[in-house]
C-alpha cells in the first residue's frame, strides 16, 4: 500500500509542463512572432512588385515600347506604391519570342534580433508584348 501512494504521488507531480519547459515554449513562439511581424511587409512588398507587373503587361498602351520607357514607366509605379528596395541595378530586359521580358530580381534584408538579419530572395517576370 505504501509503494502505491508514492506511485500516485509521483504521477500526480509529473503532470503537466515544468516551468523551464514553459518559459522556452514562450521564447519559441516570441521568436517566431517577431520572425512574422518583420517579415510580413516585405512579402507584401513582393506580392505588390508582382501586382505592378502584371498590371504593366496588361496594359495595351505599353505594347511596343521601347526598355527606357518600360524602366521609366516600371520605376514611376514603383515609386508611387513606396517601393525603394529595388534599384535600378535589379531590373532587367531581354527580347523574347512575344515581346520584352522584364525581370525584377532583387534582396530584402531585414534586421530581426540583434545581430540576426533575415535575407529574402525574390524573382518577379513579366513579358511585355510588341
Amino acid at each position: 500500500m505504501a509503494g502505491s501512494n508514492n506511485r500516485r504521488s509521483l504521477r500526480a507531480r509529473q503532470e503537466g509542463m515544468s516551468l523551464i519547459a514553459m518559459l522556452i515554449l514562450v521564447v519559441v513562439l516570441i521568436f517566431a512572432l517577431v520572425i512574422a511581424v518583420r517579415l510580413t511587409p516585405v512579402y507584401l512588398e513582393s506580392m505588390e512588385v508582382g501586382s505592378i507587373l502584371n498590371s504593366m503587361e496588361q496594359d495595351s498602351e505599353l505594347q511596343g515600347a521601347s526598355r527606357t520607357e518600360l524602366r521609366q514607366t516600371l520605376q514611376r509605379y514603383l515609386q508611387v506604391n513606396g517601393i525603394q528596395r529595388i534599384g535600378r541595378d535589379d531590373i532587367g530586359f531581354s527580347d523574347t519570342a512575344g515581346g520584352t521580358l522584364m525581370v525584377i530580381e532583387y534582396e530584402a534584408r531585414v534586421p530581426l534580433i540583434f545581430n540576426l538579419d533575415a535575407v529574402a530572395k525574390f524573382r518577379k517576370e513579366a513579358v511585355v508584348r510588341q
